[in-house]
């Protein structure tokens, strides 16, 4: 995946379309995490007392006029023998939606055009009552240790990066910005993940952000709860975390420790769970290695980043 000397012409052009490639693949990875996870809160909506007008206006705008622009153009890329049965199928949730919020449609975001862009995201945080998306993103990543100075301008660097790649068989991708795009997008899609996860929780106890009077959710809003490996010591520990000012200060940020990394895993998803906090797993280099949201409940794993081989 490294260049070699000038003179290794075979080798060097192959590095580069490996670097091409995964460029490409950074990008779907986004790409793919958000349009299935904004879906899946879509679905998660289980309150029998939530109804229609309870979401946020843009919220039901998207799952209604916007989802109904990304049927029609994922049509056109469904076999013709079976669109008759699909596009029913996807209609369905989208003309119930004002009578049913369980089981919106996952069609609402993000797929009105093949590929998402940055203010894609920023519609889909927006609609689910998050000030300032991309602001809360950066502020995010910095919490888990994956700080980006601009997360907006961060992915715009991946996405241009992939449609370079994809559509130019001579672009150049460096291995370090390819390193970078990786850590990057993990930052990403976890910050993502949590301001909407979080907000869909308190949508489905009629308590969303931005309704009734409620401030705009941002990132303070709520404290993550982690479990690392313990400094200077053997075993891992279930930790909360030190907001900064006016947050108080913890007499001490250790919950619980643990011999094995499992045990903490299932202590820590009760602790956080039970306090509608999300929980972060950190790997030895204290980068986050998976995560589970407290509403809907699903435990992320993180992907490997690529590595330094022929």
């Amino acid at each position: 995946m490294v260049d070699k000397a000038p003179a290794e012409g075979a080798h060097n052009a192959r590095a580069r379309m490996l670097r091409q490639g995964l460029a490409v693949l950074v990008f779907s990875t986004v790409e793919t995490f958000i349009r299935e996870r904004t879906g899946e809160v879509l679905r998660s909506f289980t309150n029998p007392a939530l109804v229609f007008a309870d979401l946020p206006l843009p919220l039901q705008k998207a799952v209604t006029l916007d989802a109904l622009e990304g049927v029609r153009f994922r049509l056109k890329l469904q076999p013709a023998a079976n669109r008759i049965a699909w596009i029913v199928a996807k209609l369905a949730p989208i003309s119930g939606a004002m009578t049913n919020v369980q089981g919106l449609s996952d069609h609402s975001f993000g797929h009105s055009a093949s590929n998402i862009g940055e203010d894609d995201v920023k519609a889909i945080l927006r609609s689910f009552g998050v000030d300032t998306p991309w602001a809360q993103i950066t502020s995010l990543t910095a919490r888990f240790g994956i700080a980006t100075l601009d997360a907006e301008a961060e992915f715009k660097s991946i996405k241009e990066r992939r449609h370079s790649s994809a559509h130019a068989l001579t672009g150049q991708v460096l291995y370090a910005d390819l390193q970078n795009s990786v850590k990057s997008s993990l930052a990403i899609c976890l910050a993502f993940d949590l301001l909407l996860s979080h907000s869909g929780g308190l949508l489905n106890a009629r308590a969303g952000p931005g309704q009734g009077g409620r401030a705009l959710l941002t990132h303070l809003d709520f404290e993550i709860v982690f479990v690392a490996s313990r400094s200077g010591a053997t075993g891992f520990a279930v930790k909360r975390e030190q907001l900064p000012p006016p947050a108080p200060l913890l007499k001490s940020t250790t919950v619980k420790t643990f011999s094995t990394e499992n045990l903490a895993i299932e202590f820590g998803e009760q602790y956080a769970n039970g306090r509608k906090r999300p929980l972060v797993v950190l790997d030895a280099t204290s980068i986050p290695a998976k995560w589970v949201t407290w509403q809907p409940k699903r435990f992320m794993h993180r992907t490997a980043a690529p590595q330094t081989e022929d």
